[in-house]
């Protein structure tokens, strides 16, 4: 797996009005951004984006009318301090404890096992990483290599904080990060060689909306590598309790032909699944255009 502790040269970052004027578009119109004092504008909608402590703010979902109920604490301004502590034990603790109750307590289901699944779908192509709903970076600071631009969007300022911070300890720097939903990419269209949703399809209000974006911005026949819940196997997922809450919270349990079909519809093909427990892997690649 090309990890993120591989001896890459410690180059200097692209500044943040490079690597955003190189990338990013309106997540509204997907047209090109102009840098401005404090922000970005586009020209085509009229609308002014900022940018927060580096990170590049294009959300153009309203957190608080959500029907999802992690956006909606994402609105609440008092939960800062508790996202903040969260985001810095994320990998080291949650994620361990997470694996083991989902996945099974024989350890198999482990973020080194999870992460080398993931780089075995995205395979050696070098290009550009799609890495949606990053969080800190889990898994495309995994598969980073010189011959490879990661951009990972989250919703979570927190979390893309603290990818932040990992990535200048671990120098990658062509890592980059900006606060965008899933829904409305900043992104064009075709740009990515390959893509990642680890840990976070459950959450979507909308799987086949998330999935088609996510496609939007990949080329054709490029492959797409997913980590998420499903309801098989073992782990604390098949008790109705656990289930009920995650759909009460706006998110979903999904069944095996059911997450099928959903990336089907949102065009792709090739579905293959792997699983550990409750936590399913799936590769799927973007159905090339003479189809």
């Amino acid at each position: 797996m090309a990890s993120h502790s591989l001896d890459i040269e410690p180059t200097v970052r692209k500044t943040d009005d490079e690597w955003i004027r190189s990338y990013c578009v309106c997540p509204v119109c997907k047209q090109d951004l102009e840098s401005v004092q404090g922000g970005l504008s586009c020209r085509a909608c009229a609308r002014i984006w900022p940018i927060l402590n580096g990170i590049p703010d294009l959300t153009v979902v309203k957190f608080a009318e959500s029907n999802s109920f992690d956006m909606r604490m994402l609105a609440k301004r008092d939960l800062s301090a508790l996202l903040n502590f969260a985001a810095s034990v994320y990998e080291p603790w949650i994620y361990p404890i997470v694996s083991r109750l989902y996945g099974g307590w024989d350890g198999t289901s482990t973020l080194k096992r999870l992460g080398q699944d993931i780089s075995d779908i995205v395979g050696p192509r070098g290009g550009f990483i799609l890495d949606a709903a990053c969080g800190p970076g889990t898994y495309g600071r995994r598969v980073a290599s010189p011959s490879r631009t990661i951009l990972g969007i989250d919703i979570c300022m927190s979390m893309l904080r603290q990818g932040v911070r990992y990535v200048e300890e671990e120098h990658l720097p062509n890592v980059h990060f900006a606060r965008a939903a899933v829904e409305a990419l900043p992104f064009r269209t075709g740009l990515f060689d390959a893509a990642i949703n680890a840990g976070s399809l459950n959450h979507f209000p909308d799987t086949v909306l998330a999935l088609r974006e996510i496609n939007r911005t990949m080329k054709a026949g490029a492959p797409l590598a997913v980590m998420c819940f499903y309801a098989g196997g073992r782990g604390i997922i098949n008790s109705k309790s656990v289930r009920e809450r995650a759909e009460k919270r706006g998110g979903h349990i999904f069944e095996l032909p059911e997450l099928e079909r959903y990336a089907t519809e949102a065009g792709f093909e090739d579905f293959r699944p792997h699983t550990y427990g409750s936590i399913l892997v799936f590769s799927a690649r973007k159905t090339p255009a003479e189809h």
